[in-house]
């Protein structure tokens, strides 16, 4: 298949079902006088793209044991990919995966867009966007003009990549009014910091955050405080900082690996930055005064950081130390949260449902007030089905792209027995009806299926919108609507915008 853009022609390749157009740049090559720089409109070309390899993903630490490990990095990253059915039918609906990874990690060939497009009629688009140094990494106080919103040049470019779906989507039997941009952990992040961008508006229509808001977001200070501890790491000084121009991008990742040489550090190193142009330097209450946001399914899972504290010695047990780092001028409230948690529960599971709360559950409990509040809708989840830690962070995407000929293949054999993200059988109809409310959600703006989309009946009831009442769907072997969870005990601290201590 053949399809025109505004930047040339592009060739895909045909899979059982669907066509998949690999690596289309949606942006300039950041490199060079562009490196820190917000993304450019692509560069033309001639002739027809053959589009059937993934492009390069952006510059981060090489993971031998990572999913794709073979893919090349480079700065020349902005590219997409696109899963289509056909180009003949009505417009389908769009779905824009943005992938996790902690804003320094991931890539956007790490989810298939195959069954959304064979079985769902959804076109498919995942991206890569700048990550870590090169995409996060605040410049705007010592770079001056030009380098102002830098900060923020990985979410710069998933506005371009979302442009670009505006502009041409339509050629692969997309429709450029059903988008839905969808993302998990640091992608969920993303996803809920489009909301407080003004260059993003009309862009998307529909939003999911799984296990993620917008708690990355920091202020200006803080970000200085990563950009400073980079600079130290690399030996310039900070009059020296157009040096960075010119580094080669294997030693700014190398750099900021010794920085953030940990999970429990990197969780918090890099994010969007409240800049005052591409964010408000108050995001909440810039997301307060419009009233006119898209539709938002947002949701965390009740044993988040059980995954965090399995992996990351650090995170083992309780301290001061690893609190006041995660969490800032909010360390004191989040002590305080452990403490009372431990005065009626074991300290391990305190110290476990603290972090969860505090990294994940408040800030979505925060997002979602605040755009329900201005009137928008909003549906809420709380995910209580796990494998073999619980409801750990990510498994509601391992349950959303269940495949049942698989898992009936593998069985329950010992061999999955301790991988957190594989799903029984038993999860099996839990794994179905879920998929079916994220496909009625991309397809329609609300999680509840329409008769069409729901011919085998859903375990899941009637979902209510969130809003004066706190409806939450409670995703279990028996799902449940529930107004009346109880609430985490720090729920007051003021977790919408990151702040490093003072």
């Amino acid at each position: 298949m053949i399809v025109h853009t505004a930047s040339g022609s592009v060739e895909g390749v045909q899979l059982d079902g669907a066509y998949v157009f690999r690596g289309i740049p949606y942006a300039a090559l950041p490199i060079g006088p562009l490196r820190f720089q917000p993304p450019a409109p692509p560069e033309p070309w001639e002739g027809i793209r053959t589009c059937d390899q993934f492009g390069p993903i952006a510059c981060q630490r090489h993971d031998p044991n990572g999913f794709m490990p073979e893919l090349p990095q480079s700065e020349d990253c902005l590219n997409l990919n696109v899963w289509t059915s056909s180009v003949v039918a009505e417009p389908k609906p769009v779905m824009v995966y943005i992938h996790g990874g902690g804003f320094v990690g991931g890539k956007g060939a790490e989810c298939d867009g195959l069954r959304y497009a064979a079985e769902n009629g959804i076109v498919y688009v995942s991206i890569n966007y700048r990550l870590g140094a090169l995409g996060f990494l605040y410049l705007g106080e010592l770079l001056g003009a030009g380098y102002e919103t830098s900060g923020n040049n990985g979410m710069l470019d998933i506005a371009a990549a979302l442009r670009w779906v505006q502009a041409n989507i339509a050629g692969f039997g997309g429709d450029p009014a059903q988008v839905t941009v969808i993302g998990n952990s640091a992608g969920a992040k993303c996803t809920a910091t489009l909301f407080t961008m003004e260059c993003a508006r009309g862009l998307y229509h529909r939003a999911i955050a799984q296990s993620g808001a917008t708690q990355s977001i920091r202020d200006r200070r803080t970000a200085m405080v990563t950009t400073a501890q980079l600079l130290h790491e690399l030996g310039i000084q900070p009059v020296n900082a157009a040096r960075l121009l010119d580094l080669p991008a294997d030693q700014l990742i190398e750099a900021q690996g010794r920085v953030g040489w940990d999970t429990s550090r990197s969780l918090h190193m890099f994010g969007p930055v409240a800049d005052g142009i591409t964010i408000p330097l108050d995001p909440f209450e810039a997301l307060k005064r419009n009233t006119n946001h898209p539709p938002l399914m947002i949701g965390t899972n009740d044993d988040e950081s059980a995954m965090f504290i399995h992996y990351d010695l650090e995170l083992r047990e309780p301290c001061h130390k690893t609190v006041d780092r995660l969490f800032g001028q909010n360390a004191p409230c989040v002590w305080a949260s452990f403490e009372h948690y431990a005065s009626v529960m074991a300290e391990n599971r305190a110290w476990e449902r603290t972090l969860t709360e505090h990294l994940y559950t408040i800030g979505a409990i925060q997002l979602a007030n605040t755009l329900a509040s201005s009137g928008s809708a909003v549906w809420m989840y709380r995910l209580a089905y796990g494998g073999s830690l619980g409801a750990t962070h990510g498994y509601e995407n391992s349950l959303i792209q269940y495949a049942s000929e698989a898992v009936a293949e593998q069985g329950d054999v010992a061999e999955y027995a301790n991988d957190m993200n594989y799903v029984s059988v038993q999860g099996a109809e839990l794994a179905e009806a879920m998929r079916t409310a994220w496909i009625s959600f991309i397809c329609t703006g609300n999680p509840n299926p329409r008769p069409s989309l729901n011919a085998n009946g859903s375990s899941i009831p009637e979902w209510p919108a969130y809003g004066a009442t706190p409806n939450t769907m409670v995703l279990d072997m028996r799902s449940e609507v529930r107004n009346d969870l109880p609430k985490p005990f720090g729920a007051g601290c003021a977790h919408q915008v990151w702040r490093a201590e003072p």
